[in-house]
């Protein structure tokens, strides 16, 4: 019984170590890895409760929610009207179980993603129970922050040696200047970085409040010092802007904290290691060209607003009258987008796989009925339920990681989980964070 279990949260860490190094989960190799890591996890998961008798232990709302958006979507896959042939760039009708009644408008697309999600929200119940082990929790917690601080590695280590290329790929004839480690787009990589950053905050400040070994000490300063120090090399504008917010409420947060718990020396400590800590940003700063992303910076102004994603958005917005309560299908927004851009006086020239607007995507994607249910999972229904039947305090980090990908979604599409198919890493966390962290804060003292 142990064994599987054990074996089941092993699986899981694994997919989290994975998928951040296999191109952020954006190839379709590194989607099938994962899936199947997910699936192992998750048998072996289930195994384990036939075999104990035990009940999972998690909120009844997240439960609830998991279920509706799995049916939910599963019906639009189930009964799609149509399937996309994107040769002739036309929608084939299909036969449907019931045509008087909402389907996606490509089943091929909505099927394939539905795999994904239904495996996602699965996993989210996963972490749920599993959070409820101070040991595993603290596991998965330091999984996330090795992963992150070596992903930062190879970002810094990148720009530092003036890399066209992540290091084991050959840059391609133009050149290549959107990638970060081992992220093709920066946007991704900064949003993931905005995910875990904060959590090497915590695993930092955790390891200088209670009887951690100086070893360990070093260890997760440096990981944070690494992982915040990314987040500047990148050259992703809006995950700096959100990396400072986040900073300053961090600080606001838990200094507090600290002074209290600290003595006077222990507090002339920490003032001498936070000008140290700044020294050493501005020393990768310059090391790894920080003049990239502050040029970006001083473009901002003339490229704004002019930028073709408010456009892009125009068109979607002029599609939502049809999205409906159910919306088009999960994941259909690539077929459905050229068709209103077309034809609309916003027209935008490109393929647009993505909207750069989570939040209208999903809609269009999910309607009005799926994407309220993604605001309930997302904006802490669950989150709130569980922090109250546990009797524990909501997690600072998860409290500040929040509006990081909240604010992201406007921009860029790092989170990805009610819409396409790829960004798996920042999902994965969100499972292995957003549950567990109404409950992490049992590993402070």
């Amino acid at each position: 019984m142990g064994s599987f279990r054990d074996a089941a949260r092993w699986v899981f860490c694994a997919a989290l170590v994975y998928a951040p190094w296999a191109y952020g989960g954006t190839t379709s190799a590194s989607i099938q890895i994962i899936n199947w890591l997910l699936l192992a996890a998750l048998i072996l998961w289930v195994i384990e409760l036939l075999i104990s008798g035990r009940r999972p232990t998690f909120p009844r709302l997240l439960l609830f929610l998991t279920c509706a958006l799995a049916g939910m979507g599963g019906w639009m896959a189930l009964n799609a009207k149509s399937i996309y042939d994107s040769d002739f760039y036309a929608f084939v009708p299909l036969w449907n179980l019931a045509p008087q009644l909402a389907g996606s408008v490509d089943y091929a697309t909505s099927a394939a993603w539905m795999t994904r999600c239904t495996l996602l929200l699965c996993a989210v119940l996963f972490v749920a129970d599993l959070s409820q082990s101070n040991r595993w929790l603290l596991r998965l917690w330091h999984t996330i922050g090795l992963v992150a601080g070596s992903i930062a590695f190879l970002g810094l280590l990148q720009k530092a040696t003036g890399a066209r290329m992540i290091f084991w790929q050959e840059a391609p004839p133009w050149g290549a200047t959107t990638f970060f480690a081992t992220y093709y787009y920066h946007g991704n990589a900064g949003a993931y970085l905005n995910l875990v950053w904060p959590l090497a905050a915590g695993l930092a400040v955790r390891a200088f409040t209670t009887s951690s070994r100086p070893g360990m000490r070093a260890l997760w300063m440096s990981v944070f010092i690494l992982t915040l120090a990314a987040v500047v090399a990148n050259t992703s504008r809006m995950a700096q802007l959100i990396a400072l917010l986040l900073f300053i409420a961090l600080c606001v947060k838990l200094g507090p904290m600290l002074l209290r718990k600290l003595s006077r020396i222990k507090k002339n400590i920490v003032v001498a290691g936070a000008i140290a800590i700044f020294l050493t940003l501005v020393a990768l700063g310059q090391a790894t060209h920080l003049e990239q992303p502050l040029n970006r910076w001083q473009s901002a102004s003339e490229r704004i607003p002019n930028d073709a994603r408010w456009r892009a958005s125009r068109v979607a917005i002029s599609a939502l009258p049809d999205a409906g309560f159910f919306g088009f299908g999960p994941g259909t927004f690539r077929v459905v987008f050229p068709s209103y851009n077309s034809v609309s006086i916003n027209h935008v020239p490109g393929t647009w796989r993505f909207l750069h607007e989570d939040y209208l995507q999903t809609v269009l994607e999910w309607g009005w009925v799926g994407s309220g249910s993604w605001g309930l999972l997302f904006f802490g229904g669950p989150g709130r339920e569980s922090g109250r039947r546990g009797g524990v305090c909501s997690s600072p980090s998860l409290l500040l990681r929040s509006p990081a990908w909240r604010y992201t979604h406007l921009s860029i599409f790092p989170f990805r989980l009610p819409r396409s198919n790829s960004t798996w890493p920042p999902i994965l966390d969100f499972a292995g964070e957003a549950v567990l962290g109404s409950r992490i804060c049992r590993a402070f003292p």
